[in-house]
């Protein structure tokens, strides 16, 4: 069985903190979210690249610095990050049944959880995401609910650019996920901009 192949978007800072609606909680703590991460990865079953934006500081300054895995971009927006990120993963020239997933650097996980994607890929889903939250429940829409042995799955449009997806999905819907996070991104001004992710998963399905 392949490793699935994690893909974890890092930066010094991020001008999105600035938007009003983009603040971070006073507890919040980038260091705390990595050690989650590296505390409930299983790396008998994820390998992890941490694809990390110097253009605001260098790794060094950072609780990454002595990382291994490790990518070095310079781009200094979400957009651009992203983009980079596609192009990393097009390099390795996976197997189409790799799976990928793409991964933000503010999310927390339940231990167990790389048992859980590969759970999930039993329903052969397009897409999955381990992030469950009501707000297409709350505006009306119905989603079909699927069990597996551990966890049940909800039927969603859309979701943010934290994803797992195989290769060959990846592949197939590339200039999609490019559109979204070049000609069709949010660009309000240098360093502001963002994938419209919720806008890509509605044109992919």
């Amino acid at each position: 069985m392949k490793k699935i192949e994690v893909f974890l978007r890092q930066c010094y800072y991020s001008k999105l903190q600035e938007l009003p609606d983009r603040t971070r909680p006073d507890w919040f703590n980038k260091i705390k979210v990595f050690e989650n991460f590296k505390n409930t990865i299983d790396s008998s079953l994820a390998n992890y690249t941490i694809v990390y934006d110097e253009f605001y500081g260098s790794i060094d300054k950072t609780f990454l610095g002595l990382e291994k895995n490790v990518e070095i971009i310079n781009c200094g927006s979400e957009c651009d990050s992203f983009l980079k990120t596609l192009e990393i993963i097009q390099s390795r020239n996976f197997d189409d049944d790799q799976i990928i997933y793409f991964l933000e650097d503010d999310y927390l996980h339940k231990p167990n959880w790389c048992d859980m994607i590969l759970e999930g890929f039993t329903l052969n889903p397009s897409y999955l995401t381990l992030y469950d939250f009501d707000y297409f429940v709350a505006k009306g829409f119905l989603s079909e609910i699927f069990m597996t042995q551990n966890s049940h799955w909800r039927v969603v449009p859309a979701t943010t650019n934290t994803f797992a997806c195989k290769y060959k999905t990846l592949i197939e819907d590339l200039e999609v996920h490019k559109e979204y996070s070049s000609n069709n991104a949010i660009k309000e001004e240098d360093g502001f901009h963002f994938s419209k992710a919720y806008d890509k998963f509605w044109k992919v399905q």
